[in-house]
């Protein structure tokens, strides 16, 4: 009975885990709805359970994604610095991490000028481009890839 007990308490606590994969499906689509901007930021929080940087950067995309779609402009503005901070320090934490960097420059290059919040992007998109073919794994590189394919920062930059 013993065993049975704690083989579904480690089902219980396994099947709650947010994996990477997810938020990247989710990250695609965030900014079409704020339907899809609500759902992406509850999978963000629930996977800030998780360690390593990435989630936390993801996390505070959502935050920027929040801001976008709130009409109180005192919200806004919170779940805007909010964003910015988190982001800042994941990429403190892990300075290397090309994800992260297009994390930062997905959120830059689509704030507005008045936000402030733009200095990093030309330093970003050349990041992504010196070491993008230094990634390994197979679907992030492809992940990454189809955000260089569709984003205005890189179409202007050739």
């Amino acid at each position: 009975m013993k065993i049975i007990s704690v083989l579904l308490l480690f089902f219980f606590m396994t099947s709650d885990v947010i994996r990477i994969e997810d938020i990247r499906d989710s990250y695609k689509t965030c900014s079409i709805s704020k339907e899809n901007a609500d759902q992406f930021y509850e999978l963000t929080e629930k996977a800030l359970q998780n360690e390593g940087a990435i989630y936390q950067g993801y996390h505070g995309a959502a935050l920027a994604l929040k801001a976008s779609f709130s009409w109180n402009p005192f919200n806004k503005l919170s779940y805007f610095n909010k964003s910015k901070k988190i982001i800042d320090e994941s990429i403190e934490l892990e300075p290397d991490n090309i994800e992260l960097r297009m994390i930062r420059l997905s959120i830059q290059s689509n704030a507005p000028k008045l936000a402030g919040y733009y200095k990093n992007i030309e330093e970003d998109r050349d990041f992504m481009l010196e070491n993008i073919d230094l990634v390994s794994h197979v679907d992030l590189k492809l992940y990454l890839k189809g955000f260089i394919e569709h984003s205005d920062v890189f179409s202007n930059s050739n």
